[in-house]
């Protein structure tokens, strides 16, 4: 089963201002978008997350996603003879994007990983819940300004669709 909820979280998170761009950003600089997603979708949950460590979602990422990513990039934007083509590769990696994020929902619900508090959000720690999930899905170990600062704009997003919305996504 590929459409989880963890899916339906990304689909609709991604389109909350700044957050592509911030998810991209981090991804440029080695982070995986699928870890930034499942700790903010489980910082939503109220929930911890510690990474994955499934070696399934490791070797999907990097034989699967990331190879068709590359392709992708490969393929010259605005081109008419290739954009078809580009277009495709394009749809290829988001179905690939996919089952990465149902291989990880599934290795996160095996977990058990529990909720840390009903009352969460009411005390307002939404943020610093997503912050600290963030911090495990860091791939570094010191991170600079800059990273402090993409980091805080999706804790950010994430505590303004929980605080507006009363559910994030």
């Amino acid at each position: 089963m590929l459409d989880t909820p963890l899916w339906r979280f990304a689909g609709k998170f991604w389109s909350r201002s700044g957050v592509l761009d911030a998810c991209l950003e981090l991804q440029a600089h080695q982070w995986s978008v699928t870890d930034l997603l499942c700790a903010l979708w489980l910082a939503s949950e109220d929930r911890p997350f510690d990474g994955l460590t499934d070696p399934r979602i490791l070797t999907w990422r990097s034989e699967v996603t990331q190879r068709l990513r590359q392709v992708r990039k490969a393929i010259p934007k605005g081109n008419p003879v290739t954009e078809s083509t580009r277009h495709q590769v394009a749809s290829s990696e988001l179905e690939a994007e996919k089952v990465e994020l149902a291989l990880a929902y599934r290795e996160i619900e095996s977990s058990g990983s529990q909720q840390t508090s009903s009352h969460q959000f009411k005390n307002g720690t939404a943020k610093s819940l997503a912050l600290r999930n963030l911090q495990s899905a860091s791939p570094e170990k010191t991170m600079d300004t800059k990273t402090g600062t993409l980091l805080e704009t999706l804790a950010d997003e994430l505590h303004n669709a929980i605080s507006g919305e009363c559910a994030p996504c």
